[in-house]
Parts: structure tokens; sequence; C-alpha cells
């Protein structure tokens, strides 16, 4: 069931013709959306810091000579002494096992590029997680309406047979 953006009339009818556990699934439904979409965002985020962070460190090795002593890192705890190479060129990792050779102002420039466009996918992402949001308010409002509705067709029920 697929609700538009602003929740028409035509949407809250539409809800309104399903059944009470109908609507529980598709708000279950929605939820589940929600909380994937949300794990994308964090991976967004996440691969955004990276970029940033390879950035600042190509525009950091700008400034920096051949042969100059630095620690490499073997592990995230775990460093070797080692002396910095050539300084006019850097493998970039484009995924999948593929790397570019560039100058580190390219790399920069490519940092940059690649922080710009998970920036604008994060935006993108941000309206399609509001948007499900809205239709899951819209649905449990709409479940809450059924099963007041029902309640009172018991109670009347229930008064009838007293």
């Amino acid at each position: 069931h697929k609700l538009t953006h602003g929740g028409t009339m035509a949407d809250r009818m539409q809800l309104a013709s399903l059944s009470p556990e109908q609507l529980q699934n598709l708000g279950e439904q929605l939820e589940q959306d929600v909380s994937q979409l949300t794990e994308s965002l964090s991976s967004l985020q996440k691969a955004v810091g990276r970029y940033h962070t390879s950035g600042r460190a190509l525009e950091a090795m700008q400034k920096e000579t051949m042969g100059k002593d630095m620690l490499v890192p073997l592990t995230s705890s775990l460093y070797v002494p080692g002396k910095l190479g050539d300084v006019t060129k850097v493998l970039i990792d484009v995924g999948t096992g593929y790397y570019l050779e560039q100058s580190p102002a390219d790399g920069v420039d490519y940092s940059r590029r690649k922080v710009m466009l998970l920036k604008d996918n994060m935006e993108k992402l941000l309206e399609v997680i509001t948007q499900k949001r809205k239709q899951t308010a819209q649905v449990q409002q709409a479940y809450q309406l059924k099963v007041q509705a029902m309640e009172q067709q018991q109670a009347k029920a229930n008064d009838v047979g007293a």
C-alpha cells in the first residue's frame, strides 16, 4: 500500500477501508522500512566521515617531504616505524578492489566530491524517512479510529442485548 507525501483525503479513505489487522501489518511494514532506512543513513554518515578524514590526511600529506619518519598502522592499535615514500602520488580506493593512482590534490578533490554526493544522498534519504514516519502516524491514527469504532459498536450491542 503506497501513501502519498501529504496524506490526501483519498489516502485516508483508502486507510479507512482496511481492516485493523491490515492496518497493523501496514504499520509494522512502515516501521521496518524506517528502521532499514535509518540504518542506511547511519552507513552514509560513516562513509562521509571516512572520506572527510581521507581528504584531510591528503591535505596534510601535501606539505610533507619524501623520507620523513612516520608510524605505519598495521591494525587500529599496532604501528611500525616507516619512511614516507613518493608524496606526489597516492592510491585511492574506489571500491570493489579497484584503486586509482592520483596526485594528493586530485585525491582531495575526489574525497570532496564523494562527501558532496553522499550528503546529497543523505538528504534524499532523510526526506523518505520523514515521509515514511508521517505515513506510519497516519496508519496508527486510522488503526486507533477503527478500534474505537469497533469498541463503540460492541458497547452498543451489549446495551441492546442487556
